[in-house]
C-alpha cells in the first residue's frame, strides 16, 4: 500500500494564473503528480490517504476549480477502489500535535506518517521533502536533488 499525500492532487489539479511562470521545479512536480494520477486510476495496488488530507486537498482546490468540477472530483477520489480513505483517530491527531516541535512540521503530516506506522504502510507519494527525516518509510517520486 503506498500512502497519498494531499499536495500529489493539489499539484496535478491547481491551475496557476495565466502568464505565471512556474519554476522548474514546479513544472516537474505538476508533470510527476499527473503521471501518480494516472498510475492510481489504473493500477489494481492500494492507496490509501487520510480524511484529513482528503479536506486539506479541498481547502487547496476550492479556489481552483468550480464547485461542480471540485464535487465530481470528490466524488470520483471517494469511489476509487484503489484508493482507502481513512479516519483519523483524535488520540492519533493530539500524538501529532504534541510531536510538532519534535519534527518541526505540521500536526497534519505528522499525523499523516503515525497512522502510515499504525497501518504498516512504507511508501508515501509526496513532494514534501521533510518526511525524508523518517528513516522507516520511502518517498516517491524521488525528487531531483538540483531543485532549489
Amino acid at each position: 500500500m503506498i500512502y497519498l499525500d494531499a499536495n500529489i492532487f493539489v499539484y496535478a489539479y491547481f491551475k496557476p494564473k495565466k502568464g505565471k511562470i512556474l519554476s522548474e521545479k514546479i513544472q516537474w512536480c505538476k508533470q510527476e503528480a499527473k503521471e501518480i494520477i494516472k498510475k492510481i486510476n489504473g493500477e489494481e495496488k492500494k492507496y490509501c490517504i487520510s480524511l484529513m488530507q482528503l479536506s486539506e486537498v479541498v481547502n487547496l482546490l476550492k479556489s481552483a476549480m468550480s464547485w461542480e468540477d471540485l464535487q465530481k472530483f470528490i466524488m470520483g477520489l471517494i469511489s476509487n477502489k484503489s484508493i482507502e480513505i481513512v479516519e483519523m483517530p483524535k488520540l492519533m491527531y493530539i500524538n501529532a500535535i504534541n510531536r510538532i516541535s519534535d519534527y518541526n512540521m505540521d500536526s497534519n503530516d505528522i499525523s499523516a506518517y503515525l497512522l502510515m506506522k499504525e497501518k504498516k504502510i512504507k511508501q508515501i507519494y509526496t513532494f514534501d521533502r521533510h518526511y525524508e527525516i523518517f528513516p522507516d518509510i520511502i518517498c516517491l517520486p524521488k525528487i531531483p536533488l538540483n531543485f532549489k
